[in-house]
Parts: structure tokens; C-alpha cells; sequence
């Protein structure tokens, strides 16, 4: 996904990245604006969730360059990191396989999809 935002966001009206890492470019990213969902298990046991904290502070860096405010920045980057309780009681037993969760949860679909 990161790859292409990278190089075509305006493909998407939105995006979510899930259990994975920013290996795109960000510049074509700020200049649509194309707002970003992160959501990440913090003890993710592939990536780690530290990638992904890595490029929301990017991005987030490059808009308030921009001039962007907080509350404007907010609007296009949100970072999800889960803490180990958001997995317990639902037979995960590694995060980064717990990624399909994201999908089945409202909070980030309503992102996802409100218009």
C-alpha cells in the first residue's frame, strides 16, 4: 500500500495500513493529502510497531512544514497502536496474525468509509 501511495495517492480517497511498514516515498502522499489509517499491534512480532510510528512522525513532520495544523493533521493521519489487551480473549496468539481484526473493527472501518 505504501508503495502505492508513494507514487499514485489520488487512487485512493483514503488509506489503511495495517501489520506492515512505510516503504513508499511521502512526498507524493502530502501533496494529495490522501489520509492514512496506521494500525499496528505494539508487540507486532514481524515489524514491530516501530516503523510505523516511524512514518507517522514523517508524515506528520512534512505537513506541519507545510503549515498544517494539529487539528488538520488529524484529519489525515491517525496512528492505531494496540496494546496486547485489544487481543486477549479472541484466540490470537501473535499480533502481527491479528491483523485481520482491524477489518472487523467498527472504530477504524467508520474511518475508513465516512465520508
Amino acid at each position: 500500500m505504501s508503495l502505492v501511495l508513494g507514487k499514485s495517492p489520488k487512487l485512493f480517497t483514503k488509506a489503511l495500513m495495517c501489520s506492515s511498514q512505510w516503504d513508499g516515498k511521502y512526498k507524493p502522499l502530502i501533496k494529495a493529502k490522501t489520509p492514512v489509517y496506521f494500525v499496528i499491534g505494539e508487540s507486532d512480532e514481524y515489524y514491530s510497531s516501530k516503523p510505523f510510528k516511524e512514518a507517522y512522525q514523517k508524515l506528520y513532520n512534512l505537513y506541519h512544514k507545510q503549515g498544517l495544523n494539529k487539528k488538520q493533521i488529524k484529519k489525515l493521519l491517525v496512528l492505531d497502536v494496540k496494546d496486547s489487551s485489544y487481543f486477549q480473549g479472541t484466540g490470537i496468539e501473535y499480533q502481527h496474525g491479528g491483523g485481520y481484526l482491524f477489518c472487523r473493527d467498527k472504530n477504524i472501518m467508520n474511518w475508513l468509509f465516512e465520508k
